[in-house]
């Protein structure tokens, strides 16, 4: 019948569309498998990249086939593109991710006459992702949202705390959220992994102090404290302040270095009398 294609006229279109799923199959294979999954090993998310470009391939094949107003195209990629992984925590490593794997879809999709050019970017974007994501690059800083049990107002002291507990140099720290209830901030961290594992200093103690005297001046009582103590104060917070009997209460967090002046006192509760 006049008008009907034969199986021989419509063999080159189904070899260009077979050379182009093989190339987008091939990318997304090595972005999503030997790229992400066998650096970070999240088999959800490998699902997800695969899935996503290859949607996006089939999409775009048809709506490039099909002569569909190129508005109806950007709207497909603009919906697309506002997706949330919303099963779980999603890093910005794995959005750079799911960006590549939509990409690459969408190049793959378009049945651009240019083989060699589509072969180009496929080969830009995935060398591009093995040298950002290396390990070599991702190693050299990290980012943490720590939540520390103390509040530190020296910020010199809050670096040396943070790199204890890292086990690693602070290159750069900001303070979000400070609680004076609870006694605890927030400090968002960028720092580089040093050669050992953090580990908490021996030395460190904590103690609930009862002073027999009352003193109006904070660094008198530091001094006092450091005095009675024979270490270093990381920390005070006053509890209780007597005034009938002239004794105030202070949580103490000290760095040990010289025994303590007095013997048999309790770590607990530790009343220190002049």
């Amino acid at each position: 019948m006049a008008g009907v294609p034969t199986v021989a006229d419509m063999f080159p279109m189904y070899a260009e569309y077979a050379i182009d799923l093989g190339v987008d199959v091939a990318a997304i294979f090595l972005l999503a498998y030997a790229l992400y999954f066998r650096r970070h090993r999240r088999a959800d998310l490998l699902l997800a990249y695969i899935a996503l470009n290859i949607g996006i391939f089939v999409a775009v094949s048809l709506l490039s086939t099909a002569r569909v107003d190129i508005a109806l195209g950007f709207g497909l990629f603009a919906i697309l593109s506002i997706i949330r992984l919303r099963s779980s925590a999603v890093t910005q490593q794995e959005v750079a991710y799911y960006f590549v794997a939509l990409v690459t879809g969408l190049v793959n999709g378009l049945n651009l006459d240019d083989r060699r050019l589509v072969v180009l970017i496929n080969l830009l974007l995935l060398v591009t992702m093995l040298v950002v994501d290396s390990r070599r690059l991702r190693e050299r800083a990290r980012r943490m949202d720590v939540t520390l049990d103390v509040v530190h107002a020296d910020d010199t002291a809050l670096v040396a705390d943070l790199e204890r507990r890292l086990g690693g140099r602070v290159l750069h720290h900001e303070v979000n959220d400070v609680d004076y209830v609870r006694q605890t901030m927030v400090v968002d961290v960028r720092y580089r992994v040093g050669s050992g594992p953090a580990r908490p200093s021996p030395d460190e103690r904590r103690l609930e102090v009862t002073l027999d005297v009352i003193h109006a001046d904070d660094a008198a009582l530091v001094a006092d404290l450091e005095r009675r103590l024979g270490g270093r104060v990381l920390h005070h917070r006053v509890k209780d302040i007597d005034y009938v009997r002239d004794i105030m209460v202070v949580d103490v967090r000290y760095q040990a270095g010289l025994r303590l002046v007095e013997s048999g006192l309790d770590e607990r509760d530790l009343a220190v009398r002049s």
